[in-house]
């Protein structure tokens, strides 16, 4: 007789207490989003936790998916198609500093296109936590941000972007611009989030879209047991790395005292595959 276990794993199957995290239905619906795992599955994209250079920010970046307001719409790709007029185009956000200075907080400069509305800002400062008390790291708020026109569905105040986890096939941070809307209910702050990627020299529209890697690393087309399952399995791979990164420490106290030279001296990488943006609510 076959061992049932024989082809599982603690990372691969639902635990038995999995009505908690997994639903099936709801598994194969959100199939094809962008997703990751933290203490459940969540529709979105992770955002950066290793804080970034503000030279590798700066960029343009073409949306390729909108995460809409909880309980008003489906997060969806967005589509470009060839020969489509710029003014038709779904649009970007570009970052940019002056030429030949190098990129700070204050003089930070860009546009925003979206889907034909646009936008000029001047100025970045680290957002503040949910308590506004602390400052985020990879989280930015603008200083002066205007749209072209009176949008009836867009705000001036309230507008921000994040550097986010997970890389593109260049090894650049995807970014995500959360548009802030004016309120529908007292208290209630309206944003719909837009994820770009980076432009690369010679890229054409046609090409913005993601490659069957990048759609991997952000979980599209993966059930929720397999988020779980790589993020287990990330984590698992972290805690070892930590332990060997302690125990080479400790043998660089010992040699140090002896006098001794440490002849393996390979530096850790920094993990930037962690954070969160905003979970995603049931309609």
């Amino acid at each position: 007789m076959n061992d049932p276990d024989e082809h599982s794993s603690p990372l691969s199957a639902p635990d038995a207490d999995s009505s908690d995290w997994y639903d099936p239905k709801e598994s194969l619906y959100d199939l094809e989003h962008p997703k990751y795992w933290d203490g459940e599955v969540i529709v979105g994209i992770e955002q950066r936790k290793a804080p970034i250079k503000l030279d590798t920010l700066c960029g343009t970046y073409r949306w390729f998916y909108e995460f809409p307001e909880p309980g008003i719409s489906e997060p969806g790709e967005i589509s470009y198609h060839p020969n489509q007029r710029p003014q038709e185009s779904p649009g970007h956000i570009t970052i940019t500093c002056p030429g030949g200075k190098k990129p700070t907080l204050k003089n930070i400069t860009g546009t925003v296109r979206l889907f034909g509305k646009e936008a000029r800002f001047s100025g970045i400062k680290r957002a503040k936590d949910r308590d506004n008390k602390s400052l985020v790291d990879n989280h930015w708020e603008f200083v002066t941000f205007k749209w072209k026109e009176n949008y009836p569905d867009s705000q001036d105040d309230g507008n921000s972007v994040l550097a986010l986890a997970i890389p593109d096939d260049d090894g650049e941070p995807f970014v995500m611009f959360r548009c802030a809307s004016p309120m529908k209910f007292p208290g209630h702050i309206w944003y719909t989030e837009y994820a770009g990627k980076k432009e690369r020299p010679g890229q054409k529209q046609k090409g913005y879209g993601l490659s069957s890697a990048e759609m991997t690393r952000l979980c599209m087309g993966a059930e929720y047991p397999e988020v779980r399952a790589r993020a287990l399995a990330a984590a698992s791979r972290e805690e070892s790395e930590e332990s060997e990164s302690g125990s080479d420490d400790e043998g660089s106290e010992q040699l140090k005292t002896t006098g001794k030279r440490k002849t393996n001296g390979d530096a850790d990488e920094l993990d930037t595959l962690a954070g969160r943006p905003r979970k995603r609510r049931p309609a």
